[in-house]
């Protein structure tokens, strides 16, 4: 059996990436978010669309760079927990 942190290196466990039921509030909240893009999108002319564009692709680096964060931010703060635990404090 490998360790979870060799799982984690080759790839085998994904904690950026999660299942969701279809009829899931997550899945409901992104239906409707893409039905409102289509119809926004629709209404754009192609300058207006580069714009939205260059706007989606800043507001995913920015959620890209908060993911991370908060990630890493929970792994050390789980540690810590753990070493507290471990060293009976």
């Amino acid at each position: 059996m490998q360790t979870i942190l060799e799982e984690l290196y080759r790839g085998n466990i994904q904690p950026d990436s999660r299942r969701y039921a279809p009829n899931s509030p997550f899945v409901q909240a992104a239906r409707l978010k893409n039905s409102n893009l289509e119809k926004l999108m629709a209404t754009l002319d192609d300058r207006e669309k580069e714009w939205f564009e260059k706007y989606c692709d800043a507001q995913a680096d920015i959620e890209s760079i908060a993911r991370y964060d908060t990630f890493t931010y929970a792994l050390k703060f789980g540690i810590l927990l753990m070493a507290e635990v471990f060293l009976g404090k």
